[in-house]
């Protein structure tokens, strides 16, 4: 346990100036990252080096998108749903229920050597997290997510890096025009102690309710509840809100992003929608054994 916090605090705070790779879907992507400072003094700028011009600013805990348009924008939010290297959950409390941890030999990234950590889970349904981590700092220099076939989904790696921050100030600064916040400096990132377990059964093994709001999404007047759940490394949103017309229901799921996938099903009176890093079965047989006790405001 140890161990992994040392991973996730590495991929959020180390210090760096570098470049990566992130392949899936048959695409590749490239970002420079700048990294800076600790706890709420961390700054941070991802810029894309090709694509739609976006860049991703993080101030301590707030997250911010900047693009050339609005076009980049969208493509700004997307890009952000999976921020390498920083991809382990703050709150590792709960990741042995679901996961095993492995040490799988040794490699060399970007002129570094690294040790091989595969998280594999406990049930077969679900993605294996493959690190390959620097041992002196613990910052993983390549990610792999495969599928419960072994196929890689989704995979990021350094093709240069050191492990020190930009001394220029201006490296930190955005410098496109259109703005989205993605994340404010004191957004919940744990359980919400005054969640209820009883408000939801029928959860796979190792998952729990983190938090459960209603929010109005854009574009829509009615509230929505929005239930959070994790597997100690899986962060799974559901959308519950009420259902289109009998003739206009249909049941889909889809990919959006690398490993992130969405599907949508009906319960009685309720639309149920689930994004998150999941396979796209097991999303949507969460979504057939999910029973949300109460109704949706």
């Amino acid at each position: 346990m140890q161990l992994l916090r040392n991973v996730g605090n590495a991929g959020r705070q180390q210090a760096l100036d570098g470049t990566y790779l992130h392949q899936m879907n048959g695409m590749l992507e490239t970002f420079r990252i700048v990294r800076q400072g600790q706890g709420d003094g961390v700054r941070e700028k991802r810029t894309s080096l090709d694509g739609p011009s976006r860049e991703v600013v993080r101030k301590g805990g707030e997250l911010t998108c900047f693009a050339s348009d609005k076009r980049a924008l969208m493509a700004c939010k997307i890009s952000a749903m999976r921020l390498f290297p920083a991809l382990l959950p703050d709150d590792l409390d709960d990741i042995s229920r679901s996961y095993v941890l492995r040490r799988t030999g040794t490699d060399r990234v970007a002129q570094r050597d690294c040790q091989w950590l595969d998280l594999q889970p406990r049930d077969p349904q679900r993605y294996t997290m493959r690190m390959c981590i620097e041992p002196n700092t613990y910052l993983p220099l390549k990610v792999i997510t495969l599928s419960p076939r072994g196929d890689s989904v989704e995979q990021f790696t350094f093709t240069e890096v050191e492990l020190a921050g930009a001394k220029d100030r201006k490296a930190y600064a955005p410098r496109l025009a259109q703005k989205f916040l993605l994340r404010p400096a004191k957004a919940p990132v744990g359980a919400d102690p005054s969640v209820s377990q009883n408000e939801v059964s029928g959860l796979p093994q190792g998952f729990r309710l983190l938090r459960s709001v209603q929010r109005i999404l854009p574009g829509q007047g009615k509230p929505v509840r929005h239930l959070v759940f994790s597997d100690g490394l899986v962060m799974l949103s559901v959308f519950a809100e009420p259902p289109p017309p009998e003739n206009a229901r249909l049941e889909r799921v889809g990919n959006l992003h690398g490993a992130i996938n969405m599907a949508t099903s009906y319960q009685g009176d309720m639309q149920l929608t689930a994004v998150g890093d999941m396979p796209q079965t097991a999303m949507m047989a969460l979504l057939k054994s999910l029973h949300i006790n109460g109704k949706n405001d």
